[in-house]
């Protein structure tokens, strides 16, 4: 296993740094039985797999997230932010897409499929098949586009493309209440940041940056952002004039965030300029529950889906 060390540290003051990620793979946060640990690196080639009520989430491009259910393994074939490229061995993952360029698209594999994510999205990759809840792939094979809604199977009934109708599994609900507490972290960040003196802001946009008081790697994006599942991303450039100064029109209180969901996350710490740790823990990630076991049907049923009419 390979600890945090594909990072870029920079020091803001002398008792203040942070870390951001410089490639795919970093574990941020894990639930159960797995068998990776949050805040470790995962190389190419390396098997990633979880048991019986296990979740891990596992950091891709900059705002891309691979989140793996109960029972399953992946293997990471190409760890490059510029040619990302997985494959899902067995049970159930969410990919939820961000900032995705056309001509370095995510490439995944599962079963005899090979898909190539093209759009911003969130994309459900369960039993050999791939379910496109929001965004666009792209079939390696043949060359053909599938938008919104779209189930692709290739098994041993043949090679199916069609609409379906869908309803919301435990693991995809788990993947958007991640998302909800990283977006409340990514808020709190910015808001804290903005009063720190001569920051280095170039740094801090379109980058994974280590936030010790969730314990997990959040998403700082270059410009205000709002993720697949609704949930508002802030970015540091928003308060800050060319000098690095904070503008004269930034928002002193804190950020609201209306997302899908209610409920977010409680920042005990991110008040001051000091909150960035320049190590991150080898321990676990944040607190976020993931699915039970007998709840999120991740390894065999996972998403649910009848033909549409």
């Amino acid at each position: 296993m390979i600890t945090v060390a594909l990072m870029v540290m920079m020091q803001l003051t002398p008792t203040t740094s942070f870390i951001v990620s410089t490639r795919a793979g970093l574990v941020n946060y894990v639930q159960g039985s797995a068998t990776v640990k949050a805040a470790t690196s995962i190389p190419a080639g390396q098997p990633v797999g979880t048991g019986p009520g296990g979740a891990v989430e596992i950091l891709l491009n900059p705002g891309s997230y691979l989140r793996m259910g109960e029972n399953s393994q992946v293997i990471l074939d190409n760890v490059d932010l510029s040619a990302i490229a997985l494959r899902i061995m067995q049970g159930s993952a969410v990919i939820e897409a961000n900032e995705i360029d056309k001509g370095s698209p995510i490439k995944v594999g599962i079963g005899n499929l090979k898909v190539e994510i093209v759009k911003d999205g969130i994309y459900l990759f369960t039993d050999g098949k791939v379910v496109v809840v929001d965004g666009k792939v792209r079939d390696a094979s043949n060359g053909l586009f599938y938008g919104k809604g779209y189930q692709i199977a290739d098994d041993d009934h043949g090679y199916r493309a069609q609409k379906v109708k869908t309803f919301t599994t435990a693991l995809e609900l788990w993947s958007q209440k991640r998302d909800e507490l990283i977006a409340q972290a990514n808020l709190n960040v910015s808001n804290s940041l903005r009063r720190t003196p001569n920051l280095p802001l170039n740094s801090f946009l379109d980058v994974w940056l280590w936030y010790p008081a969730y314990g997990a790697f959040i998403y700082m994006p270059g410009a205000r952002y709002r993720s697949p599942y609704g949930y508002l991303y802030r970015s540091v450039g928003e308060f800050f004039g060319g000098s690095g100064v904070a503008s004269s029109g930034s928002n002193s209180g804190g950020f609201g965030n209306s997302g899908r969901s209610s409920g977010g996350f409680t920042d005990s710490g991110g008040g001051g300029s000091g909150g960035f740790s320049s190590a991150a823990p080898s321990g676990g990630g944040a607190s976020s529950a993931a699915p039970s076991a007998g709840a999120q049907g991740g390894s065999s049923s996972g998403h649910t889906a009848t033909q549409g009419r």
